[in-house]
């Protein structure tokens, strides 16, 4: 007896997993309107946090930026990562940021939580890692440089920057940034370690998207 009432409970169970819903219009757009809001709102907060990232603040700051602090308090990380002298990295990336975090669908997807209960879901546009890596490229490499940001960047014990008197660099009309230079030789002039930056910026707001 007890055998046959457990077998008809899990059938049951198995039967409201896959009942159909339909859902009055005027919820499901009540819903997506909701979504759109919590969207946007996240959106928001991830440009809020890249525009306050010092990754960012210093890539802003360009040729003109010293005693980087990414570089254990020397050089120029604008110089160090090798942008061309008047590119803005920083304004291509969050242009790709701005144009997502949307709602791709009007329609939801009814997911039932439970015998009385229903979650209507919606599915937001979130770039993954692949299409910031694309967006990023470095000028003298194939990598991305926020993969070289958050993953490690080879070579930079090569790299030097020109001081002058003062506060600031050298301009140098042979260096592609105008403030940094490759030599042939380790010089271990800067430290630096990969630092976490924009997948996880993403991923917390995957994260607050469920």
């Amino acid at each position: 007896m007890s055998r046959r009432s457990k077998r008809s409970q899990i059938d049951i169970n198995k039967i409201l997993k896959t009942l159909s819903v339909t859902v009055p219009k005027g919820l499901e757009k009540l819903a997506n309107r909701q979504a759109k809001k919590k969207a946007d709102q996240i959106k928001k907060e991830v440009l809020k946090e890249f525009d306050k990232h010092e990754v960012t603040q210093e890539i802003k700051k360009g040729p003109s930026g010293k005693s980087s602090s990414l570089l254990g308090g020397r050089g120029n990380f604008f110089g160090f990562l090798g942008f061309e002298k008047n590119s803005q990295p920083v304004t291509m990336l969050r242009e790709v940021l701005d144009a997502s975090f949307y709602v791709t669908s009007k329609k939801g997807r009814v997911v039932r939580v439970n015998k009385n209960t229903f979650r209507i879901e919606f599915d937001v546009r979130v770039p993954n890692q692949l299409e910031i890596y694309g967006a990023t490229p470095l000028p003298w490499t194939t990598k991305s440089w926020v993969q070289g940001v958050e993953k490690g960047i080879t070579n930079y014990g090569k790299t030097v920057f020109q001081p002058r008197k003062g506060s600031g660099f050298l301009y140098d009309k042979h260096s592609r940034s105008g403030v940094a230079l490759q030599t042939s030789r380790q010089i271990n002039f800067i430290k630096f370690s990969p630092t976490p930056y924009i997948i996880e910026i993403l991923d917390k707001a995957r994260n607050k998207l469920k």
